[in-house]
């Protein structure tokens, strides 16, 4: 039976189910998908930049919730 309009389809064998990520969750998702096209098409430097931004971006402290 396929998903009703009130249900998500469940995530596929690759996919994370997230619910309502937080904003940070959502940008190191983003890193994430850069950092794995800039090492594909073998681009070294992009990969260092997006590599150096992951460990400022998770060295940061937790910023309150509004």
């Amino acid at each position: 039976m396929g998903p009703t309009r009130a249900q998500r389809p469940s995530a596929g064998p690759w996919e994370l189910a997230l619910t309502d990520p937080s904003p940070r969750a959502a940008v190191v998702a983003s890193l994430a998908g850069t950092l794995s096209r800039a090492v594909a098409l073998g681009d070294d430097v992009a990969a260092r930049v997006v590599h150096e931004a992951f460990g400022r971006l998770i060295g940061l402290p937790v910023a309150p919730e509004r």
